[in-house]
């Protein structure tokens, strides 16, 4: 995609990119140049991060991954333990 500088110095960025990032008008952005290259970062709005989080830890809060995980580990553990024996 090619876009262009304007007399302000303002960019266009293409719309295919803003839909995809879910950009909105007002975004902030960090600038940094990096070797050469113009580098853009989206800054999230604070509140959508936080509201992000919440969803995340409800979603979290009625499973048992802690529990599948150790289960998990134990399984290796047994399977590591049998490979030595068979090796002794």
């Amino acid at each position: 995609m090619i876009t262009k500088l304007s007399a302000k110095g303002q960019l266009v960025i293409p719309k295919e990119i803003r839909q995809a990032l879910d950009l909105k008008p007002g975004t902030e952005f960090a600038v940094e140049l990096v070797e050469g290259r113009i580098v853009l970062q989206p800054l999230f709005d604070r509140a959508e991060i936080d509201k992000l989080i919440d969803e995340m830890r409800r979603l979290a809060r009625n499973t048992h991954w802690l529990d599948d995980l150790e289960a998990e580990h134990r399984k290796e553990i047994e399977r590591d333990r049998k490979r030595l024996r068979a090796q002794a």
